[in-house]
């Protein structure tokens, strides 16, 4: 069999069997109503991200925002007359376990006559956006979110939403130790 008859050979299945698949009425609709919808379980993810701050809203945002640089983000964005700040840092994203099995997977692929191109994490961008609420005269309530933007090696990107309570409870409690310290 020739290589050009073999090419076209399998673009014409290919394509054939792209064209079989059935696709319901109104799919697009569907697809584009799921895109960018918020999770199944976005209250509870809400939830976890705030907490009740006995503290006016202006000296919060001020202990947020110490708390924030002292993790090492750096403040971006600050409104404080909405009570809004955002943050981000950057970091290595590059695991040794995951590059040694793209380089395995590459060596076994190459030994059986297949090219792989591996593919790992590089670089990351952690970012926050904290928000404050007045809630009386001595109470507020604070939000935060983290994200993650990780770029792999061939310099693609992907979104990562943290909402393990790990990342806002642990971030409550250094906001609270900060301001039973006096900031």
């Amino acid at each position: 069999m020739s290589r050009p008859w073999l090419r076209a050979t399998l673009l014409a299945t290919s394509l054939a069997m792209l064209s079989a698949c059935e696709r319901p009425p109104g799919w697009q609709n569907t697809l584009a109503l799921q895109i960018g919808a918020p999770p199944p379980n976005a209250a509870e993810i809400r939830a976890a991200q705030t907490t009740q701050v006995t503290a006016p809203e202006q000296p919060l945002l001020v202990e947020a925002t110490q708390v924030l640089q002292d993790l090492g983000f750096t403040v971006e964005e600050s409104a404080p007359q909405i009570g809004v700040l955002a943050g981000s840092k950057d970091r290595d994203a590059t695991e040794a376990g995951q590059v040694a099995v793209q380089v395995a997977a590459t060596v076994a692929l190459a030994l059986i006559g297949v090219r792989y191109q591996p593919v790992w994490d590089t670089d990351q961008v952690i970012r926050t956006t904290l928000t404050t609420q007045p809630r009386g005269p001595r109470d507020s309530a604070l939000r935060v979110s983290f994200e993650r933007i990780v770029t792999n090696n061939q310099g693609a990107s992907r979104v990562e939403i943290l909402t393990g309570p790990e990342y806002s409870a642990g971030f409550f409690e250094k906001i609270r130790s900060g301001l039973a310290s006096g900031g």
